[in-house]
C-alpha cells in the first residue's frame, strides 16, 4: 500500500537535539497536510513517555505506521514500548532523526536532513526487516531491546557522567550535543578501573570496555564495523583490555578514528548470541541511555522488526 493511504501516529520529542525536533515539526506537518496524509500526533513530556505512548498506540491498533521525530533515545523508548506490548505488536516504524548522536540513522541510511528523511518514508513501498539487539539480564530478570549498542565499563561511565551533567542540555541547545560526551571523557578515563569479564568459555582479567553493536556506527558517528549491517542477523562484541595507561590511550585514539581493530589489546567477536558475566559492579548503557550499575549476567541476542523507510545503504 502507498504511504499516502496509510494512517500515521507521530511521536514528537520537543526536547530532542536541544529543541530541533520541535522547530522542524511545522515543516513536516505542512508536507503531510499538503499530501493529505492522515496522522495523529503525540508530544513527549518526560523521560520514558515515548515508551508509554508507543505501547498505548500499539494496544489501540488504530495506526499503520509509527513515526518517531526525535533522537535515538526517543526511538529506543518507542521500540521497547512496541516490543513489550502483549501480545507483541510490530507496527512498522519510521524515523526522522533530530538528536545529537543519530547512529541508527547512519546505520540504516536515513538522511539527517528532516525533509529528505520524510521523503524516504513517504516514498517507501514496503517495510524492511532490520535486526535489533535483545538483552535478558539474568540477575534482575529485566529484558529489552537496543537499536545501536550495549556498553559495559568505560563508555557507560561516560554516559552516566554526561546524563547527570547540566552541560549536556546546554550543548544540545547550541547543536553541540556530541561534545558533552567528549567533555566527560577525561573524568571517566580516570575513574574507570578494570574488571574481570567472562564471555562464553573465555575469561578476560583486565577488561576496560565491552561493547555489543548491531550496526557499523557507535559513539555519535564513529564507524567501527563497516561490514556490519542492521539487515543481518548478527552482533559484534568489542572487548578492550587495559594493560597500561599508554596502551589504553593509544586504543582510545584508534577508537575515535575508527581504527580500533589495529590494537592487539582489542578483541572482536561476531555471533547472533552472547553470554556475558562480570562479578564486579559496572555501569551499563543501552543506546546511550543509562541502564544500571551492577554485576552483569546478560544474554544478548537479536530480534527482527519492520521499518517503513527507504534506505540509502546496503
Amino acid at each position: 500500500m502507498n504511504s499516502n493511504k496509510k494512517i500515521f501516529s507521530i511521536i514528537i520529542n520537543p526536547e530532542a537535539g536541544g529543541g530541533h525536533a520541535k522547530s522542524i515539526w511545522p515543516q513536516v506537518k505542512q508536507i503531510l497536510d499538503e499530501k493529505e496524509i492522515s496522522y495523529h500526533t503525540f508530544f513527549t513530556e518526560y523521560m520514558g513517555h515515548a515508551q508509554a505512548l508507543a505501547k498505548r498506540i500499539a494496544e489501540e491498533k488504530a495506526t499503520d505506521i509509527l513515526l518517531i521525530l526525535g533522537g535515538d533515545g526517543t526511538l529506543h523508548e518507542a521500540i521497547n514500548g512496541l516490543m513489550n506490548t502483549k501480545p507483541n505488536c510490530q507496527i512498522p516504524l519510521s524515523y526522522i532523526p533530530t538528536g545529537s548522536g543519530n547512529d541508527f540513522a547512519r546505520s540504516f541510511g536515513i538522511s539527517e536532513n528532516p525533509i529528505k528523511a520524510l521523503n524516504q518514508i513517504l516514498n517507501a513501498k514496503k517495510s524492511t526487516e532490520i535486526f535489533l539487539g535483545h538483552y535478558h539480564e539474568l540477575i534482575g530478570g529485566r529484558s529489552g531491546y537496543f537499536l545501536n549498542n550495549l556498553g559495559i565499563g568505560f563508555d557507560a561511565r561516560i554516559v552516566h557522567k554526561t546524563n547527570s551533567s547540566i552541560l549536556k542540555k546546554f550543548l544540545n541547545q547550541i547543536n553541540l550535543g556530541k561534545f558533552s560526551y567528549a567533555s566527560k571523557g577525561i573524568s571517566a578515563f580516570l575513574g574507570q578501573g578494570t574488571f574481570k569479564l567472562k564471555l562464553g568459555n573465555n575469561t578476560f582479567e583486565r577488561s576496560y570496555i565491552a561493547i555489543i553493536n548491531n550496526g557499523p556506527y557507535i559513539g555519535g558517528g564513529i564507524e567501527v564495523s563497516p561490514e556490519m549491517s542492521l539487515k543481518k542477523r548478527q552482533l559484534e562484541l568489542f572487548l578492550v583490555e587495559k594493560k597500561n595507561v599508554m596502551s589504553l590511550l593509544k586504543i582510545l585514539f584508534l577508537f575515535i578514528n575508527g581504527k580500533i581493530d589495529q590494537s592487539k589489546y582489542v578483541h572482536r567477536f561476531k555471533s547472533s548470541k552472547f553470554k556475558i558475566i562480570t562479578k564486579k559492579s559496572q555501569f551499563i548503557h543501552l543506546d546511550g541511555e543509562e541502564f544500571a550499575k551492577s554485576e552483569v549476567e546478560l544474554i544478548v541476542s537479536t530480534a527482527s522488526y519492520p521499518f517503513w523507510q527507504e534506505s540509502k545503504t546496503k
